[in-house]
């Protein structure tokens, strides 16, 4: 097989790639981080020598990611997860979620049942306790049906009290919400919240970084939590003590430099102790929905009123910039702002071999010099 048949076949399986490499058994994200710092794409990986990984891996792990490269078995899986209704979106998927490129450790793939949050418009994450008292659930419910309303998207982790209200009033008013799990994508907990689940992926959607068949683990929704901050605007607390698992998500957004809303309480209530305390600390008090929605819809009002020209200089400020890296450059240089050129004719026309190309297509697309129209097709800004 010539070397261009080779790259083109990688090039129709990202997914494949992608697919095996966050279903190495036995390997964590710090192990997966160095490993794609070093060979820069999974399919590389994929076809490297033990040699090439036996520093990075322990000689465990170096067995398991052997024994993981089974064409059959990983497509069988990749089937399963078809069949289920669930997508694998991947770091190269169009639909990957641009708000988390942004974090410190971001999913290489995630599992969605139903849509992801559109871009265009702002998220707000939701949470507080699992035993909230009927005014919490109340409020939460209140609260999100009215933000829904306006507009704005709400994304909670699922779970009973806090998150299952405010999806339920999302729900209501007709609007869009987002349910990040703490397990895999087919995981239901509490099982009480199944009907809410069905719901949510049918007219809004579920999210999960891990695949079918894994358990809910106390131990994963830390992780499961930097993603509702992750995805979010803003982190709104209902209903939390001191010493509540939704300081995780906030402490998580305070890094993420997200903006923090707290609904005050009774101070001799325990579960306001907690969003008392952060309002003291200078989280913003929160009275009304207006109070959120004032906030979240100014910053996208704000990013909408930039008109035509305005963007042109933007995009040529950016464009500049390029000039600082002459492989960027070049083929920045191949692509038009109307008509999208395909992977194949950049591969053929830049001379770089297909990792290299594929790297730098990845950093101009984070960087959002280009975007992707369809997949594998490629316009550049202006």
């Amino acid at each position: 097989m010539s070397d261009k048949e080779t790259d083109y076949k990688v090039e129709e399986n990202n997914a494949f790639f992608w697919y095996w490499f966050v279903n190495i058994s036995g390997v964590g994200s710090v192990s997966r981080k160095k490993l794609l710092d070093r060979f820069i794409h999974p399919a590389v990986l994929y076809h490297a020598g033990k040699r090439e990984y036996e520093d990075i891996l322990s000689p465990k792990q170096c067995v398991y990611l052997q024994n993981s490269r089974n064409t059959y078995r990983i497509n069988q899986s990749m089937q399963k997860l078809e069949a289920s209704g669930v997508r694998f979106v991947h770091w190269e998927s169009p639909e990957y979620p641009r708000k988390f490129r942004q974090l410190f450790d971001p999913p290489y793939g995630i599992y969605v049942k139903g849509r992801l949050p559109a871009e265009d418009m702002p998220v707000l994450g939701m949470v507080g306790s699992r035993a909230a008292t009927p005014y919490g659930l109340h409020m939460a419910q209140s609260f999100a049906e009215s933000l829904a309303l306006q507009g704005i998207q709400i994304v909670s982790g699922l779970a009973a009290g806090i998150d299952a209200a405010s999806h339920r009033g999302a729900l209501r008013a007709g609007g869009y919400t987002l349910g990040i799990l703490g397990g895999g994508i087919d995981s239901m907990y509490p099982r009480e919240n199944f009907s809410l689940y069905m719901q949510m992926y049918e007219r809004g959607g579920v999210l999960s970084e891990y695949n079918l068949g894994v358990p809910n683990s106390p131990g994963l929704f830390p992780l499961r939590n930097r993603l509702i901050s992750g995805i979010a605007d803003g982190v709104f607390v209902l209903e939390a003590g001191e010493k509540s698992g939704s300081f995780i998500t906030i402490d998580q957004a305070l890094e993420q430099g997200k903006e923090v809303f707290a609904m005050p309480g009774r101070v001799s209530d325990p579960l306001s102790a907690g969003c008392n305390r952060l309002i003291a600390e200078g989280a913003s008090l929160v009275q009304c929905p207006e109070d959120i929605a004032g906030q979240l819809l100014a910053k996208y009002a704000k990013s909408e009123k930039k008109n035509g020209k305005e963007q042109v200089k933007f995009a040529k400020e950016r464009a500049a910039c390029l000039l600082e890296d002459p492989e960027q450059q070049r083929i920045y240089e191949l692509l038009d702002a109307k008509n999208p050129t395909s992977f194949n004719e950049l591969l053929e026309k830049s001379g770089y071999n297909f990792v290299k190309l594929q790297y730098i297509l990845l950093e101009m697309e984070i960087s959002q010099y280009i975007y992707q129209p369809s997949q594998n097709t490629y316009l550049r800004k202006f």
